[in-house]
């Protein structure tokens, strides 16, 4: 009944015709059998969910989305793609963005990581692109144990409950999980098979898409970072602005959705006041930061730093940790007696996984609580251009 239906609507429905580029899209979704003559085809429900596939294709664009997603299903190129390409073009051409959002996020560690022993945690972000020539993009992104903020000239980042800030040269922040445009862009620049259509629905004014994503390989260690989890995502959007509304995001773990984050609110600007991009660091604050060391240091490969930052720790030597790991609050957590490491028993070779800008070393070493089998994470894309500790203990 709910098929004849809609057939019969969809009949009713005058039929200008898409553009030619449109239609050239929309023709590249149509399975092969769906081609074939009808003969050929499957019997029953397939030829009649085939007649209405081409009566839908042939209909205007924005009404026939919904049972064009419906018919031709997952991995629908060219459904999805010019769907989203108005939200992509409206949403990215705001001036800037204030959005607040509840993330499984984890305190230490950056916005991306996924806290599956945790709760959801509040963070609050402040975006502007300027449009004219020779302005830069200005951001701040705050969580309760971190302040990161880009006002134009360079880098701070504020920990507040560690005391201890970090300032460096550079044009931007990654924005990725927080400018509204970027969401929309991730999905149109997966790869399409790793696409999966689960819903599409427009109604009430309002368009709605959920989605899944295959995440990439992370090899010898479990997904840590969103874009390393099948993930499923879900956007909505005003149909009369084409602006994004709200956005949720859950990580497939073990088969089960885990919801990783969603939208509190999202609002568009027309710009935003320059003291919010201005943190206030305290005068007592401790500054960290990749140091200038001896040359052996700069010989020195993954392996080699993580055994020297273990040796350091273990001998108490401060001023070695200090070349080692940019923290001054890791060097004091690694210095404490409860943490410093007693022998190293096994050290292995530097492996990359998932969207990590470093390596990961395996390491097997004891401490005063018992053996710890883990990964020393390091990076080097700093100004020195030489490993340093980034995460792991």
């Amino acid at each position: 009944m709910r098929h004849q239906e809609m057939e019969r609507r969809l009949r009713a429905i005058p039929d200008p015709g898409p553009r030619p580029e449109l239609q050239a899209r929309l023709e590249q979704g149509i399975p092969d059998f769906m081609r074939q003559p009808e003969s050929r085809r499957l019997p029953g429900r397939w030829v009649m969910a085939a007649r209405f596939a081409t009566v839908a294709l042939v209909a205007v664009a924005g009404i026939s989305w919904v049972l064009v997603s419906f018919v031709l299903g997952p991995g629908s190129t060219p459904a999805y793609a010019a769907m989203l390409e108005p939200v992509l073009q409206a949403t990215d051409q705001v001036a800037a963005v204030h959005v607040v959002l509840r993330m499984l996020t984890r305190e230490g560690e950056d916005f991306p990581y996924v806290n599956l022993q945790g709760d959801l945690t509040q963070v609050e972000a402040w975006i502007e692109i300027p449009r004219a020539p020779g302005q830069l993009q200005r951001a701040r992104i705050d969580r309760q144990d971190r302040r990161r903020s880009f006002d134009g000239r360079q880098v701070t980042e504020y920990h507040p409950a560690r005391n201890e800030a970090f300032r460096g040269e550079g044009d931007s922040l990654d924005t990725s999980l927080f400018w509204p445009a970027a969401w929309v862009e991730q999905i149109l620049n997966a790869p399409p098979a790793g696409i999966e259509i689960v819903s599409h629905e427009e109604s009430g004014g309002m368009g709605r898409l959920v989605l899944r994503e295959k995440g990439v390989s992370t090899g010898q260690r479990q997904p840590a970072f969103l874009g390393e989890f099948d993930r499923e995502t879900e956007i909505e959007w005003d149909m009369d602005t084409d602006l994004l509304t709200s956005l949720r995001r859950w990580v497939d773990v073990d088969g089960r959705r885990r919801l990783f984050s969603e939208s509190v609110s999202i609002e568009y600007l027309p710009s935003i006041e320059d003291e919010v991009f201005a943190l206030a660091i305290p005068p007592d604050v401790r500054w960290g930061g990749v140091k200038e060391a001896p040359m052996e240091f700069l010989e020195l490969g993954p392996r080699g730093v993580a055994h020297a930052l273990f040796q350091a720790a273990k001998k108490g030597d401060r001023k070695m940790l200090e070349l080692l790991c940019p923290s001054p609050a890791t060097v004091d957590f690694l210095l404490e007696e409860r943490h410093r490491p007693e022998e190293i028993l096994f050290l292995g070779d530097p492996f990359r996984a998932g969207d990590y800008p470093g390596v990961y070393v395996p390491y097997k070493v004891t401490f005063p609580g018992g053996i710890k089998e883990h990964n020393l994470a390091l990076r080097n894309d700093n100004p020195e251009n030489r490993w340093v500790f980034d995460g792991g203990v």
